[in-house]
């Protein structure tokens, strides 16, 4: 099978050949073709060939121009954010600072912010050039709204003022779908909606707040990967039914604290985990042989789930050594069920 085939059969629960390798990969890329932090940001051509050539080089299944660009996004629609050469982006100054500045949430032209139009020229490139399936990330309901207002006052309005966090996630949403939308026009196929916030949440709120907007996300592509990290079994348990009946979720993607056997079973086959690989401490700092083990511990623990995607818990550091990153994908390719 050749990577369009493995990917696309996996999302549908369709029998493949190994499971695939979804690397959430983003500024590594270009860090070790010699790139600062923010040329990925500045220069889609760059940008994209960084991506190309680190698929080339360790021969994984799926390709994105970032892993979660929301700040772009988020300045897109006004807020302020820094590009610095030397670290990841961030918010400096947030679009809502009050109550009274919800109506500042709105869709924005993506093509007039350099940032946003980057990420999409980058996306239309691969999908063009890269010869596996181009995925295109952005951030989820709830955690987009906590990079609209800063996470302190919109956690806190959960109690005090549930209506306005609800308006708040609902313009985020609707900001969300149409970036999404112009990622799919420029060539994605997959979309990882990374709603990781969530562990900030009781679990009890996951479904109001989250999970009850993404039907307008998922109906946007054929594909669709939700990414939840952090210590979120109890969200999981809390949510499993709601999101075993999401239409068009096709995966969720977990990290290290998360068991993926238990994790499928709370999804009863209707969903697929990618995971859990330890992106914080395995991937960084031990050895390929440790990698190698990990990955095929994972893949051991699915139990020939056809849906089973290889995956870190969240984006691979810029720091991880190379050797680890290609001892990670080939273990999925050296396993033997």
């Amino acid at each position: 099978m050749d990577a369009f085939e493995r990917v696309y059969a996996a999302l549908e629960g369709k029998t493949r050949d190994r499971p695939p390798v979804f690397p959430q990969i983003g500024d590594h890329a270009g860090i070790i073709s010699g790139l600062t932090y923010n040329v990925m940001y500045e220069d889609a051509e760059r940008a994209a060939q960084a991506h190309l050539d680190a698929q080339e080089r360790y021969g994984y299944d799926i390709v994105a121009i970032q892993v979660e660009p929301s700040w772009p996004v988020a300045e897109a629609c006004g807020a302020t954010v820094t590009y610095p050469p030397n670290k990841y982006p961030w918010i400096t100054d947030y679009l809502v600072k009050s109550e009274d500045d919800i109506d500042k949430v709105e869709v924005p032209d993506f093509m007039a912010t350099r940032s946003t139009r980057v990420m999409i020229e980058g996306t239309r490139i691969l999908a063009e050039r890269a010869p596996v399936p181009t995925a295109a990330f952005m951030t989820g309901p709830m955690t987009f709204a906590l990079q609209l207002m800063p996470y302190t006052d919109v956690i806190k309005r959960i109690i005090k003022n549930p209506a306005f966090v609800h308006e708040l996630v609902d313009r985020a949403t609707e900001v969300i779908a149409a970036y999404g939308s112009a990622l799919k026009e420029a060539g994605a196929t997959i979309f990882v909606i990374c709603e990781h916030d969530v562990q900030m949440m009781s679990p009890k709120h996951v479904k109001e707040f989250s999970l009850d907007y993404m039907p307008r996300i998922l109906s946007i592509f054929d594909y669709n990967i939700m990414h939840m990290c952090g210590a979120i079994a109890p969200h999981l348990e809390a949510s499993a039914q709601y999101l075993r009946e999401l239409e068009g979720l096709n995966t969720i993607n977990v990290g290290p604290k998360i068991d993926v056997a238990t994790t499928q079973k709370l999804l009863e086959g209707k969903v697929g985990v990618a995971g859990n690989i330890d992106h914080i401490d395995l991937l960084p700092l031990r050895t390929p042989e440790e990698v190698e083990r990990s990955v095929h511990a994972a893949i051991d623990a699915s139990g020939a789930d056809p849906r089973f995607m290889v995956a870190p818990g969240c984006e691979i550091t810029t720091d991880t050594p190379i050797d680890n990153i290609a001892a990670f994908v080939e273990a999925a390719k050296t396993h033997h069920s």
